[in-house]
């Protein structure tokens, strides 16, 4: 969403699943960036964000930081930016809670084809911890959105979350096919 020189972006996801009845993945992520756009393609900005995964035993992590990004292109078609930051973080996995500095990276991909009626998509980020275990935090959503109607779109993705340092025991790594509608303002 975009108001003259003020971009937010949100991202709001909830994961479950179930087999057998019972429980394999209860994941919700909610982060929220403003970008502060400058004259050209460069960007000041500002994350927040709050994670959950109480089946790998995240109770819970927040992060925020400052970012500096550009964006590369940004045309009716085709939307890539990049940005870079630091940040602080506060979590607590597998029952140890532990903060401290955090490294982010960020890049958003977007390129719209049959006159914007499907897009092909690739976000994904990446956090360094500067503390504990220096975990290493990588999550990505690749995708396709196809319009419905007006501002509203269906769109099926493949996530891939990795981690260096999961909780003792649980796998570092996740994937999800996801199959969602949604609202672009």
């Amino acid at each position: 969403m975009r108001f003259g020189v003020h971009r937010h972006l949100v991202d709001l996801t909830f994961a479950r699943e179930e087999v057998d009845g019972i429980s394999t993945k209860k994941q919700d992520l909610l982060r929220y960036e403003y970008n502060w756009l400058l004259d050209g393609p460069w960007y000041l900005g500002a994350t927040a964000s709050y994670e959950r995964d109480p089946i790998k035993e995240l109770d819970h992590r927040y992060t925020a930081g400052l970012l500096v990004g550009r964006d590369i292109f940004n045309t009716d078609t085709q939307f890539l930016t990049i940005s870079l930051g630091a940040g602080w973080s506060d979590e607590e996995l597998g029952g140890v809670s532990d903060s401290g500095a955090v490294g982010l990276w960020k890049l958003i991909y977007e390129r719209k084809f049959r006159e914007g009626d499907l897009a092909f998509f690739h976000n994904h980020t990446f956090n360094q911890q500067f503390y504990g275990n220096d975990n290493g935090i990588f999550k990505s959503n690749t995708g396709f959105r196809f319009d419905i109607i007006a501002n509203v779109y269906t769109s099926v993705s493949l996530r891939y979350d990795y981690e260096t340092e999961p909780a003792p025991g649980k796998k570092s790594y996740d994937t999800t096919l996801a199959v969602g509608v949604g609202a672009e303002f």
